[in-house]
């Protein structure tokens, strides 16, 4: 039986690297952050195994021909490559906002359709699929097991592997053996993982809303045409829900990264930043339902500023303080306890328990028997899991003229107790994009 959720002290085995697959996204539209849930988790698996000490192989692909991107397409009536495209580079910019690594490999779909016949040929050979009047299926009730990933259940009939050439189709077709046409959608990840990993990979990664019908088809398709298991492991992470729904496209419910960016939280007068949202669903179990709220993001958001502001006191590195010298990593915690590096694997180790991580974070900076540097290098070591881009609060950046002497006059200002002046100067200097913090010893002004 397929396992699912992960123990990372186990024996894995010897060979390296380790080979993840991860179910990418269908470029017909902008992303929506439930999506994002996903492919975060698969960034946060990556780094996890890296950290481990794994070499990993993560490939994610791309859906670049469905039903929907050809519907898209039609519609925006230019040919399927330039319409997926632009979806493509909006999905990697977004990406690279959340600061997901790229993976090893993002094969597309379309570039697969040979290996896509040959797995249908196969199938049909042994007797898994047949010729019906439009298409190529999938027989279900010839498949041993089926259905053994989503547990006991009516099956909906066969499903298709290949869809014969239809009009509104357009000149999206391929030449096969059995007619021309395209392939069906579950068809193109088998093929892509059978090409890129391999017959059998050591972890399948998806949202749970594929583990029927997309990843139970898969592993049809793939162990009837291949004789072998198509993965050791299975990762399904939970839904993101809005007002006890399910966040998706068809309930038309979705945000976006550019909603999240255009939303403005109400008590910083800020925008909210994508990696707010990163740091936001590592208070909730991967496998476990997220709820979404503006008022969650903003707590998080707020959350997120206080990190980083401790990171830059760490450190000294305010805009207008020298930067300090870094220090070792925390070894060992008082009393005898676990060090500190090794609380946070088993954290890591315990199918990614990133709550726990996350309370061990804010443990670390409210322990006040280690040295700031201490805690910095032990931060930043466990942000090369973390993906929060801690570093960056440790990054001196010059204060513009016009800020210094804003800051300056609100200094005087308080000083005279004129402290509604002081705060006019201390919305003129938000607006410029600085912040101001008062401290004993004088003000602090950091980059919002």
């Amino acid at each position: 039986m397929p396992r699912q959720g992960l123990s990372l002290n186990e024996p894995q085995g010897e060979s390296l690297p380790v080979t993840v697959y991860a179910c990418g996204p269908t470029v017909y539209a902008p992303v929506h952050l439930g999506n994002w849930r996903t492919f975060i988790l698969a960034d946060w698996l990556t780094r996890t195994l890296t950290y481990l000490g794994y070499e990993v192989k993560l490939v994610m692909n791309i859906t670049d021909v469905d039903d929907k991107t050809i519907s898209g397409a039609s519609g925006a009536r230019v040919p399927l490559a330039e319409f997926t495209k632009k979806y493509e580079q909006l999905f990697i910019a977004d990406r690279e906002a959340l600061n997901i690594l790229p993976p090893a490999a993002s094969p597309h779909a379309t570039e697969f359709v040979p290996a896509m016949i040959e797995l249908i040929e196969i199938l049909m050979a042994k007797g898994l699929a047949y010729r019906a009047e439009d298409g190529v299926y999938f027989l279900i009730n010839k498949s041993e097991n089926y259905g053994k990933l989503a547990g006991n259940f009516d099956p909906e009939g066969d499903f298709v592997l290949w869809k014969f050439w239809k009009e509104e189709d357009g000149d999206v077709a391929w030449d096969s053996p059995f007619g021309r046409g395209r392939p069906g959608w579950h068809l193109e990840c088998s093929a892509m993982i059978k090409e890129t990993l391999g017959e059998t990979i050591d972890i399948h990664l998806g949202g749970s809303d594929l583990i029927f019908p997309h990843h139970t088809n898969e592993i049809a398709q793939s162990e009837g045409a291949n004789g072998a298991p198509l993965a050791k492991f299975w990762l399904h992470g939970g839904f993101l829900n809005i007002a006890e729904e399910k966040m998706s496209k068809s309930l038309g419910n979705i945000f976006t990264l550019a909603d999240l960016k255009a939303r403005v939280a109400l008590d910083s007068r800020a925008t909210l930043a994508p990696l707010s949202y990163r740091y936001f669903l590592l208070s909730t179990h991967y496998r476990k339902i997220a709820n979404f709220t503006w008022e969650a993001l903003e707590g998080a958001q707020t959350a997120y500023q206080k990190l980083l502001n401790t990171v830059a006191d760490w450190q000294g590195l305010s805009l207008n303080e020298p930067q300090g010298e870094s220090l070792p990593v925390a070894d060992e915690t008082p009393r005898g306890f676990p060090s500190w590096d090794e609380r946070f694997r088993n954290c890591l180790e315990a199918d990614l328990n990133f709550p726990q991580a996350l309370a061990l974070v804010w443990e670390l900076v409210k322990d006040e028997g280690i040295a700031p540097g201490e805690k910095l290098a032990t931060l930043l070591k466990w942000d090369e899991v973390l993906g929060l881009n801690l570093a960056a609060a440790t990054k001196t950046e010059p204060i513009p003229e016009n800020v210094q002497k804003l800051i300056a006059e609100r200094e005087l200002a308080r000083q005279s107790a004129n402290f509604p002046r002081a705060d006019e100067l201390r919305d003129k200097i938000a607006k410029l994009g600085f912040m101001v913090e008062d401290k004993t010893d004088g003000p602090r002004v950091r980059k919002a």
